[in-house]
């Protein structure tokens, strides 16, 4: 993910952590971009009374992303590039007056992956959406994308503590499984998505 900084008239640095080495300016398209937006003053309640976004352009594409608070003076909003190449843009929100959260404005490049690193992630082909006919389901670039998963209900719950660790390669479930232990075995055995309740049991 890249996280990018934006000052009055301005837009920060940036750095792509991904395993083929990027230049400056380049993502990877498909991964998630962060924009964060620090506005000139504070509001009452920014939840309400504020609405940000940015207007984005690239190779045949071109839309108004939304962004939302993430706390005192900060706004974010994330996106993808779907395509090689240049990529542009610039924020706005419903507070003309705020000059931090109107003037920003910034531009990436985007590369394409490896067929290598394609092959280590197969979610490096993009979205995935309904095939034309309606039947399956195919990632962007037209690869089929067959859905197999498993219900953790409870998974958001002591059941399985987030630990902030990685699981050791050959990591087989026992007492104590941790979120990340769980997510690495199913994803060993061939699973590629988890479906449960995030506000469980309220």
């Amino acid at each position: 993910m890249v996280r990018v900084i934006v000052f009055f008239f301005g837009f920060g640095g940036s750095l792509a952590m991904a395993r083929a080495p990027l230049r400056l300016g380049e993502v990877h398209v498909w991964e998630m971009q962060e924009i964060t937006l620090e506005s000139a003053q504070s509001y009452a309640n920014p939840y309400a009374d504020v609405v940000c976004w940015i207007e984005l352009e690239g190779p045949g594409f071109a839309r108004h992303v939304h962004g939302f608070w993430d706390g005192g003076r900060t706004f974010k909003v994330h996106f993808v590039a779907t395509a090689p190449g240049e990529w542009r843009w610039r924020s706005g929100s419903n507070q003309p007056g705020d000059v931090r959260l109107n003037r920003g404005r910034g531009q990436i490049h985007a590369v394409a992956w490896s067929e290598k690193e394609k092959a280590e992630n197969a979610n490096r082909r993009g979205f995935v959406s309904a095939t034309p006919n309606g039947h399956a389901l195919q990632y962007a670039d037209g690869t089929p994308f067959f859905l197999l998963g498993d219900t953790w209900l409870a998974a958001s719950t002591w059941r399985l503590p987030w630990r902030g660790i990685r699981a050791a390669s050959g990591y087989e479930p026992g007492p104590g499984i941790s979120f990340e232990e769980a997510v690495a075995y199913r994803k060993r055995q061939g699973f590629n998505s988890i479906s449960f309740i995030a506000a469980f049991p309220n």
